[in-house]
């Protein structure tokens, strides 16, 4: 049996940009948080009409966070369902090449 060599690429924390999608910031952060809300769900052992219930999304919606299908899915959406089960979010905003810690601003959500 012959073994082949396997070239392996090291990707940036975004896979979205990797693949070069458009807007793949934004991509990244709606995914981010539907892999928050899936755990939350996961954790709290939240059935998909639970979970429908206490966010007041339809219970499809909640089947289509689960599979990653987030096409409809706004980032003020996603946190709209976080904060229904009972979840802050915190978002941070500084300079893209700036190391200075000092010339962020927070927001808490």
């Amino acid at each position: 049996m012959r073994k082949e060599k396997i070239e392996v690429a090291r990707g940036s924390e975004n896979p979205f940009r990797d693949a070069g999608l458009p807007h793949p910031e934004l991509e990244n952060a709606r995914a981010v948080l539907a892999a928050e809300i899936i755990g939350i769900l996961k954790k709290q052992n939240l059935s998909k009409r639970k979970a429908a219930a206490i966010t007041g999304i339809d219970p499809a919606d909640i089947t289509r966070i689960r599979k990653a299908d987030l096409k409809g899915f706004t980032i003020d959406r996603m946190i709209k369902i976080l904060e229904s089960l009972n979840h802050k979010i915190e978002v941070r905003v500084r300079p893209i090449r700036s190391r200075k810690a000092d010339r962020e601003a927070i927001i808490h959500v």
